[in-house]
This record gives C-alpha cells, structure tokens and sequence, in this order.
C-alpha cells in the first residue's frame, strides 16, 4: 500500500496547531515529528492503534481496520488521507 498522495493539513483541535502532511508522509509521521505522542503498531491500517477522533473534513479511508460507520468520524493516521485541511482531536 502507498502513502503518497496530495498534502494535506490536519489541524489539532486541543491546541490548535497545524500540521502539514507532505504526499510522501503519513499522518501519523507528521504528527510524530512535531514532537506529539502517539500511540501505533502496524503502520499498516490493521490494528487500530493510531486510530484518532475526525473533528471535521474530508479522509481517503485507505485502512483496513475501520468499518464503514466510524469513518466519518475517526481515521487511522498511519495509511489514511486527508482532502485539504481536515480537523483532528488529538
């Protein structure tokens, strides 16, 4: 499975900072480099693990482990994609 994708911008509901995610990062890369703690296992959208709470925005839903019903409001920062700027609670 491919990361690459357009960038996009997750925007930390608890703080308000914004974080850029390059096409050839991951989310959860991104929010690791700018120095916040998260949980993760697989890096592969499996285990749910670095799943985080979807304020608002539009994902490209390219894990495994969500089911339909939870997507709106939930993404796996490891293998998903945000469409522009997404908000994210964490």
């Amino acid at each position: 499975m491919s990361l690459f994708g357009e960038p996009f911008t997750a925007r930390r509901l608890r703080s308000g900072m914004t974080v850029e995610v390059a096409e050839e990062q991951s989310l959860l890369q991104s929010l690791l480099d700018a120095g916040i703690d998260m949980d993760y296992s697989c890096e592969g959208g499996v285990c749910g693990a670095c799943v985080v709470p979807l304020v608002s925005g539009q994902v490209e839903h390219l894990d495994e482990f969500l089911r339909e019903d939870e997507q709106a409001e939930q993404i796996t920062t490891c293998v998903s994609r945000g469409e522009g700027e997404i908000r994210i609670d964490v």
